[in-house]
């Protein structure tokens, strides 16, 4: 394919947690890292995009079908209520856990620390948080389940 050439200034962009005060438009809805963005740990949010993405699709679809406009403010409003509180609780979640973690007072490990290890004691709630993190509770999209629509 040839050499590979730089077309301009480079640019850089800080980590940093955002989150839009509104998802939605007139016939505009924001997805993924344009709603939010949050620290990168262990991918969340690629699955908070995924999920974002599958409940516009059958709310779209869904509208469809019954040949309503598929920008309409209710359609929008709709997709926003059902992602922003998911999308609220992963990111206060990942945001507070990279500032646990980048704490290093002693009192602030020692706390962290008997956490982790109660929690791995504790395989009920374990899977609970584990499952939680893999975006398998609440009320999800048709296609995060396995469903078609």
């Amino acid at each position: 394919m040839g050499a590979l050439v730089i077309e301009g200034d480079r640019w850089s962009y800080p980590l940093s947690l955002m989150h839009a005060e509104r998802y939605t438009a007139p016939r505009l809805a924001l997805i993924g890292d344009a709603a939010h963005v949050i620290h990168p740990i262990a991918g969340q949010g690629w699955n908070l995009g995924v999920r974002g993405v599958a409940a516009l699709a059958e709310l779209l679809v869904d509208a469809a079908r019954l040949g309503l406009d598929l920008g309409a403010d209710s359609l929008l409003e709709r997709y926003e209520r059902w992602r922003r509180v998911d999308n609220l609780m992963l990111t206060a979640v990942t945001d507070g856990l990279n500032r646990l973690f980048t704490m290093e007072m002693p009192p602030v490990r020692l706390v962290r620390d008997l956490g982790l290890a109660a929690v791995n004691r504790a395989p009920t709630a374990k899977r609970f948080l584990m499952r939680h993190a893999m975006g398998l509770v609440g009320d999800l999209p048709r296609l995060v389940r396995g469903a078609a629509l």
